[in-house]
């Protein structure tokens, strides 16, 4: 996906204050990605005045949705189970089916159309809530491992502002934003844009060690688990902007 087409999908997601607008701009995050299924289901959901609902925005056939209700899936479902157990991106290819019944719903998942692989986003936010966000693909395997390593950046991005929606869409007030010093925000939106350290070293005058310093510091004050994580999440609340550098942050040329 083109980092303009990426960056214009994901200021729609920012503005979206309906779970149908921001399901929308989805629906063209994963055309563009020639996925086949998306999901996100988020539990104690904060509604001003009412207790914590879930919330749920799936494009899975009705007939896995049903099935997976009757089955009483959510109490066994491994991937569920994963995201609740970590914070880390989840490959369904990786999940351990040694066990018959996990074996079982992976293969009535397959026939349901489901989709062959599958990547997770797990999202626990501060007001307690805890959300899923998943995608799903018809690719072979050799395929999918070498489009994988692509898309898990793009799609932290997306899930944790499609996150930021669904609260908006909830009535949840904003959560302060907290402040990055300009060099860290500035390190941050180079390597949204896709950039090594080293590459941004050389951008912004400074050493790689330098700018992996930067990019630690931000992950620690994001309270996040990795550097793709504090770049998701600095995007969904607005803490690095993507139209422009701060001219003062980039080294002149000399005359």
């Amino acid at each position: 996906m083109h980092s303009d087409d990426f960056f214009d999908l994901v200021d729609r997601l920012a503005i979206a204050d309906r779970i149908e607008s921001a399901s929308e701009v989805i629906g063209d995050f994963t055309r563009a990605w020639g996925l086949h299924n998306v999901a996100y289901a988020a539990l104690n959901m904060p509604a001003p005045g009412a207790a914590p609902r879930p919330l749920l925005s799936v494009t899975y056939s009705p007939e896995w949705q049903k099935h997976y209700a009757q089955s009483g899936y959510v109490d066994l479902d491994p991937i569920v189970r994963a995201g609740l157990g970590g914070i880390l991106p989840i490959d369904w290819a990786e999940i351990d089916r040694g066990d018959p019944i996990i074996r079982k719903f992976f293969g009535e998942a397959l026939e349901l159309d489901v989709g062959a692989n599958g990547l997770s986003i797990p999202i626990r936010g501060r007001r307690g809530e805890f959300a899923l966000f998943s995608v799903t693909s018809d690719q072979s395997d050799s395929d999918w491992r070498a489009m994988k390593r692509e898309l898990i950046r793009d799609l932290m991005v997306v899930a944790f502002n499609f996150h930021a929606a669904a609260l908006r869409a909830c009535g949840a007030e904003e959560e302060p934003a907290t402040h990055l010093p300009l060099r860290e925000a500035s390190c941050l939106r180079w390597k949204a844009l896709g950039k090594t350290d080293d590459e941004i070293g050389r951008i912004l005058g400074i050493s790689p060690h330098t700018v992996r310093f930067h990019l630690e510091s931000a992950r620690a004050r994001l309270q996040t688990a990795n550097t793709t994580h504090t770049v998701a999440k600095a995007l969904a609340v607005g803490l690095i902007n993507m139209s422009y550098e701060p001219s003062h942050l980039i080294p002149q040329k000399r005359r």
